[in-house]
């Protein structure tokens, strides 16, 4: 037998990603289930690819295979604000700001091997959690947001019981490293302003601190799947919460005309250090069903739930007591995702698929904010698989997601809004993804 090489490992070198599910979740680990906007994906078993959504789709594994996975992002942003800064002046700047939800590529890999009858084995290697954005420099709400980054890679080594054929349990760790960076404007004119400061100008002389974390974490995943009659699946999963404490730095850069520089040199505050943070990234729970209609149709079918309000608040607290705690209320709720697609077996060669859903936003509308501009998302995709030789599929997959536009209305009486001024306005969005996946299985050969 013919066993894969490690090519899996490849994939550690993940980019930074935007978020296109609610919150910062991602999805785009198969272009197999892309093209049916995700239904059925916890109750399919055809390929390696589907570990992500259901590690019980090990039990599909005849001997091995293992699936490669590259999704690509095209977003369009743009919005429209007003601004003040603390003191109540107008903030100034570009009020209408566009790109700045990133385009990127998201990777993804998996593979399985069976060992007998009963055990499998298998690792999956995905992104589930990612944002980026960039506003340009000087725009209206730089005080509450000028670059968010935020990166995840998990490693899922799985192992599958089948006490029958008809039956499997899985199991497995859940091993996740999260890097962020985060960077908004800091407006020393207000400051200096306000503790009479000679010629110090609300909105006019700005500073920024940029801070940088980055942690290890592990939680678990479990799956179960049944194949309750020959043509009709269902499977569940449940990824668990990660408790993440981000250990990192923040950098301030002081304004030209050197407030900043004084107030550091007076008490001590503003100066670089240490920092440290806490962000869970919430658990997942689907269920899926993979019905057969005959020999070509298949209708699929898809719900999940995401625990978002673990998500009370994001609070960077600073090692040195002397510098400011940053505060950014999120008071998010718990979402649902739901889709149906369907299949079509055009002969022993090509597939036809084609899928929608509807993805519910996780920030309430009194704590949208522009670092995560979260809206309620539709989906509408599709897609093709392809047998190019019997031990490689090749699947492609385009989807697109509309959504309405977010209202921001951040106040300055707002809980950690009071040197941030007020931000008021709207954000649009859309994106189109493309994804690509290579499936390779037994008799492989180049």
């Amino acid at each position: 037998m013919r066993r894969p090489i490690a090519v899996i490992l490849l994939l550690s070198a993940f980019v930074p990603a935007t978020a296109l599910a609610s919150g910062f979740e991602l999805r785009e680990s198969s272009a197999h289930a892309m093209a049916t906007s995700y239904a059925g994906a916890a109750a399919s078993n055809s390929d390696a690819g589907f570990l992500f959504y259901n590690p019980a789709s090990l039990g599909g594994v005849d001997t091995w295979d293992m699936s490669l996975n590259a999704t690509g992002l095209i977003l369009g942003t743009s919005g429209n604000f007003t601004g003040t800064t603390a003191a109540g002046t107008p903030a100034g700047g570009l009020s209408n700001p566009s790109g700045f939800l990133s385009n990127a590529l998201v990777p993804a890999g998996d593979i399985r091997y069976r060992i007998n009858d009963q055990f499998a084995v298998g690792v999956s290697l995905s992104s589930p959690w990612g944002e980026s954005t960039k506003y340009p420099a000087g725009w209206t709400g730089r005080y509450y947001a000028m670059t968010t980054r935020l990166t995840s890679v998990d490693i899922t080594p799985l192992i599958s019981y089948q006490p029958v054929p008809e039956f499997t349990f899985a199991a497995g760790p859940q091993i996740q490293y999260l890097n962020a960076e985060l960077s908004e404007a800091i407006d020393f004119g207000t400051l200096g302003a306000l503790n009479g400061f000679p010629g110090a100008v609300p909105g006019d002389s700005d500073g920024a601190v940029q801070l940088h974390g980055n942690s290890w974490a592990a939680g678990y995943t479990l799956g179960a799947m049944w194949e309750m009659m020959p043509n009709l699946s269902l499977g569940a999963s449940y990824r668990s919460t990660i408790h993440q404490a981000l250990q990192g730095t923040e950098d301030f850069t002081y304004d030209s005309a050197g407030i900043g520089a004084t107030i550091n040199a007076l008490t001590g505050a503003f100066a670089d250090g240490k920092g440290r943070t806490s962000l869970p990234t919430p658990a997942v729970v689907m269920g899926g069903a993979h019905w057969a209609l005959d020999d070509r149709w298949t209708a699929l079918a898809e719900v999940e739930y995401t625990n978002w309000s673990s998500l009370k608040q994001l609070l960077i607290v600073p090692d040195n007591p002397l510098n400011p705690t940053g505060l950014t209320v999120l008071d998010w709720k718990n979402t649902w995702f739901g889709s149906f697609g369907g299949e079509y077996r055009y002969d022993e060669q090509w597939t036809l698929r084609l899928g929608g859903a509807y993805d519910e936003a996780a920030a309430p509308s009194e704590t949208v904010e522009p670092r995560i501009p979260d809206a309620n998302r539709y989906w509408l995709s599709g897609g093709i698989g392809y047998r190019w030789r019997p031990g490689t599929d090749v699947n492609f997959a385009v989807a697109h997601l509309f959504t309405p536009h977010s209202d921001i209305d951040q106040l300055a009486t707002g809980p950690g809004n009071a040197t941030r001024g007020s931000l008021m306005g709207i954000s649009n969005s859309d994106a189109t993804l493309i994804s690509l996946q290579l499936v390779m299985r037994e008799p492989f050969a180049l």
